[in-house]
């Protein structure tokens, strides 16, 4: 359920990813850029980071949140974008150009469409969480909750790592005034990536009423 802005800012970073490690870390294979994760060269972490986002797989995720803890914001924010650079991309070429179409499609509020072309991915590639995810969003985006909150579910049973699912979960419960749920997930959210400063300012207001509440 995040916003369109939310939405265009990662079709931006997915389009944008080769052009993140053009040049830079390109030659690393990905044990070396594992490797480099663990530098006490914050450039090198950086650097390490945004090969991963390339060549990465999903078994170095666990490895790139820990980065997301990093003490230098620039590392941080670099590990929240090798991250979702990771989780936009498939392995097959085709299900990466309809993948994009349909964010595209989200982008200019052409949701039917998108959701058309995510069901035809999910059908190709179940296994694909970030396909879920999307779908998700467009549920969101037409007031269909029941449906978006069964994608976001799906997603982050594929993805047990997807803090982006895990608050669009909350904000959907936070929509329904369900406070104790829409904690829970903003708060596994932000066990996973506590960069996301929005969540953790809604996270606060929703504790400090159910204490008051005793709910």
């Amino acid at each position: 359920m995040r916003s369109s802005l939310f939405l265009a800012a990662v079709w931006l970073l997915f389009a944008g990813m080769p052009l993140l490690a053009a040049g830079w870390g390109e030659t690393l294979s990905r044990e070396e850029a594992l490797a480099q994760l663990d530098s006490r060269d914050s450039s090198e972490r950086r650097e390490g980071l945004a090969r991963l986002a390339e060549v990465g797989t999903a078994e170095d995720v666990p490895y790139m949140l820990q980065r997301l803890h990093d003490h230098e914001p620039l590392v941080r924010g670099m590990a929240e974008q090798a991250l979702w650079g990771l989780w936009l991309r498939s392995t097959d070429r085709t299900v990466n150009r309809l993948f994009q179409s349909s964010i595209q499609m989200i982008r200019q509020r052409e949701i039917e469409e998108a959701i058309e072309t995510l069901d035809e991915i999910i059908s190709y590639e179940p296994g694909f969480a970030e396909a879920w995810n999307k779908r998700g969003d467009a549920y969101s985006h037409l007031g269909d909750y029941d449906r978006a909150l069964a994608d976001y579910q799906q997603a982050i049973h594929l993805n047990p790592y997807h803090f982006g699912a895990m608050q669009s979960c909350g904000e959907i419960w936070l929509e329904r005034s369900d406070a104790r749920r829409s904690a829970e997930y903003f708060r596994r959210a932000l066990d996973l990536n506590p960069n996301l400063i929005q969540v953790a300012i809604i996270l606060y207001t929703l504790e400090e009423r159910l204490e008051n509440d005793h709910i």
